[in-house]
């Protein structure tokens, strides 16, 4: 717009000052018209509104050319062909001119994805029906959309209505003939889009008709579509990711960083145990480090997680078993038992097997125990009685299992108490314990005259007498393989 500018100069005493104007040049980049011509070949089909006219094929193709904002000019030809009741088809090759409207952004903007368009015009065509070949003219009108395909190529669609007014009025049945053609095709564009590199509205050197992301802050990096880069692919752009580097399919918050849901550190994607208390120390997976029996192996890896303190365990956290017999070392008094044989509850296996001694036993070349003696450790009795607790039933059901495996060899049981009472009465009780055993392991299928039971009293303690734990060590059960 010309600017207007007042000059206050006084002529030979004129009280008005003279008024001038001068026309300064509008320096806003102005739109750049892409004005390329465009082909759009297409295929589909015809149809009649007349009762004796089928359906058929058409196939064309036309141009266009913007004139202005959202008009452009519209040449066409096509062929058609379309099948009657008569004799022979009516065949028509038509010419058109008319114009095209679209509904999208104008022609100097890069259009949308999806335009809608409608088109009207003039035709001349040739039609040959019932052995007659005559000219037509009339109007036509369609409506249709394009969607873009790529950055040049769009698919279009359109419904076309035809008026054909025959030239010769008495040559043909009827004197106009109207039809629909539906069409499909593409739109193409014929050279290099003509563009101002002013035209750039978020400065970010990508031209606005090809930038999809024409509001992107000032210095922001983009790549060629004007967006802004984002080399991890989470959909967080570059210049808000905090974490531009997050594997591919990662879940991200706005951030850009992967989603955390309890706070421990741990992102989803790796955390083993996604809803960990706040403030409970984890591992790399995520999981807590909570050690409940303190052996070294975190409670959610920890198949044993209530091993005694100070017990040598193993990577799950179960106590080791060094010779694979089912009773962890820490009670096995036999850790080199053969591989498969069968052991008591105490680990040692009947034969063939090294005890480790107890504190002042004898032991013999090897190191193991001399005295072949086992103490069925857990078979304890009702106070003061000879009835078996439950504990000392199951553990006894162990021991004749194992007996079955040995069936050639004899046993004593031994029974035996600690120095409370007399010894008449406690050699008794032993003996009356001992039968017991004897009596429950029959019961089990052990026959009878594989075992002896004998009763000793308090005349072979292996423990004080003056604690109450030695003396619970001292009231027990020992077993005797007969050689």
């Amino acid at each position: 717009m010309p600017l207007l500018s007042i000059s206050a100069q006084a002529q030979d005493g004129a009280a008005d000052p003279v008024i001038s104007t001068v026309a300064i040049a509008d320096t806003t980049p102005q739109p750049v018209l892409d004005n390329r011509w465009s082909i759009w070949p297409q295929i589909g089909a015809i149809v009649s509104d007349k009762s004796d006219l089928d359906t058929g094929f058409a196939v064309g193709a036309k141009a266009t050319r913007p004139l202005f904002d959202h008009l452009a000019l519209e040449l066409g030809a096509d062929y058609s062909n379309l099948s009657t009741d008569r004799a022979g088809d009516y065949e028509r090759i038509s010419a058109r001119i008319g114009a095209i409207g679209f509904f999208g952004k104008p022609f100097y903007e890069r259009s949308g994805d999806f335009q809608p368009f409608v088109a009207g015009g003039l035709h001349v065509s040739s039609v040959d029906f019932l052995g007659q070949s005559v000219a037509a003219f009339g109007p036509y009108a369609g409506a249709g959309f394009l969607q873009r395909l790529n950055e040049n190529l769009m698919l279009s669609v359109e419904a076309r209505y035809q008026v054909d007014s025959v030239s010769k009025k008495n040559v043909l049945p009827d004197a106009d003939y109207y039809t629909w053609q539906i069409l499909a095709g593409l739109r193409i564009p014929l050279g290099e889009r003509p563009y101002d590199p002013t035209m750039d509205q978020d400065g970010d050197g990508v031209p606005d008709y090809l930038d999809r992301c024409p509001n992107t802050p000032q210095g922001v990096q983009v790549g060629a579509d004007g967006c802004p880069l984002d080399s991890d692919g989470d959909g967080v752009p570059d210049y808000l990711d905090k974490c531009p580097n997050t594997p591919k399919g990662a879940v991200v918050g706005p951030d850009g960083c992967e989603i955390d849901s309890d706070g421990d550190g741990v992102p989803d994607r790796l955390d083993k145990c996604p809803n960990t208390p706040k403030g409970v120390q984890v591992g790399n997976d995520g999981c807590p480090l909570t050690d409940s029996d303190g052996d070294g192996v975190p409670d959610h890896l920890d198949n044993c997680p209530d091993t005694p303190r100070g017990i040598p365990v193993g990577p799950d956290g179960c106590p080791l078993d060094s010779d694979g017999d089912g009773i962890p070392d820490y009670l096995d008094e036999c850790p080199r038992t053969p591989a498969g044989a069968k052991v008591l509850p105490n680990g040692c296996a009947l034969q063939g097997d090294c005890r480790t001694p107890r504190p002042g036993e004898q032991v013999d070349a090897n190191g193991c125990a001399v005295d072949r003696n086992f103490i069925l450790k857990g078979v304890k009795f009702e106070f003061d009685s000879d009835r078996l607790t439950e504990e000392a039933k199951q553990i006894l059901g162990d021991v004749a299992e194992t007996l079955k495996a040995y069936p050639n060899l004899s046993v004593e049981l031994e029974g035996h108490t600690d120095s409370l009472g007399s010894d008449a009465y406690n050699l008794g009780l032993s003996e009356r314990r001992a039968n017991t055993v004897k009596v429950f392991l029959t019961g089990k299928g052990i026959p009878a005259k594989r075992m002896t039971s004998v009763g000793y009293g308090k005349t072979r303690p292996i423990d004080t007498n003056e604690t109450e734990e030695g003396r619970d060590n001292n009231r027990r059960v020992e077993l005797k393989p007969q050689e």
